[in-house]
């Protein structure tokens, strides 16, 4: 997991707006819409620029997320370094095929049951829980079934739990932070924004394995202050702090 986080790419002293990345979400719909919301809050502070394009066009998808100030709302695809696909789309029909084209894919919730041809695997990152992982590929989520189906497919798979196993076919990291606060609704959204923001400028098994720590870390930090009183959008709230802790010597 160390190695992991010192590959993390910090941005440059010269750096421009939008060279630190730049993430469509695509997310929400009349079923679940406060998703979206929750992914935005994860990679605002990870990347220079977020745009949003609603699973549907429910207007509460849009009254969830026009509040943060961040995401710039679009009606198609638009040039981006990684694509976030799948969290809270519910019954929404927007099609895998529209972002085929991106090389970069965080594929969460929703999202991961549309996966249907091996080609959609290839390059992107997994975020599936135990079920979904179980419905994906018919076996339980063990190290070796991890590792097995990430070579297998091109991938990289981030399976979430109580220790989360991120692998990219060859190599295995276990991220043990993290605690039972952590089951409330919306955390695993805030875990996919994180992860697709760390992705635009990162390996895949850096910023899944990245990804999984801040959030676990964060997710402690707020365990220590108030036990298990804490929610989603406080889990995103406290990121920037475990990012800071998790690199104390940091010049940048």
């Amino acid at each position: 997991m160390k190695k992991a986080l010192s590959k993390l790419k910090a941005p440059g002293r010269f750096s421009r707006k939008g060279e630190n990345g730049r993430l469509l979400v695509i997310a929400g719909s009349r079923q679940y819409h406060g998703a979206p919301a929750f992914s935005i809050l994860g990679a605002r502070r990870f990347c220079d620029l977020t745009y949003f394009l609603p699973g549907d066009s429910s207007p509460t998808v849009l009254q969830s997320v026009l509040p943060l100030p961040e995401p710039i709302i679009v009606s198609e695809p638009v040039d981006a370094d990684c694509v976030l696909y799948g969290p809270g789309l519910g019954k929404a029909k927007f099609p895998l095929s529209r972002i085929r084209k991106f090389k970069k894919k965080v594929i969460d919730g929703d999202g991961i049951m549309k996966l249907s041809r091996k080609s959609d695997f290839a390059g992107t990152i997994l975020t599936p829980h135990e079920g979904e992982f179980r419905r994906l590929f018919g076996v339980p989520s063990t190290p070796r079934n991890v590792m097995e189906f990430a070579a297998e497919h091109s991938c990289t798979i981030l399976k979430k739990g109580p220790t989360d196993l991120i692998s990219d076919g060859s190599r295995l990291i276990k991220n043990t932070k993290g605690n039972p606060g952590m089951t409330k609704g919306g955390t695993g959204d805030v875990l996919a924004g994180l992860t697709a923001a760390l992705f635009c400028n990162n390996l895949p098994l850096v910023a899944a394995a990245s990804a999984a720590y801040l959030t676990g870390f964060a997710g402690d930090i707020l365990f220590k202050k108030q036990k298990y009183a804490y929610c989603a959008s406080d889990l995103a709230e406290a990121l920037p702090e475990a990012y800071k802790k998790a690199f104390p010597g940091r010049k940048k």
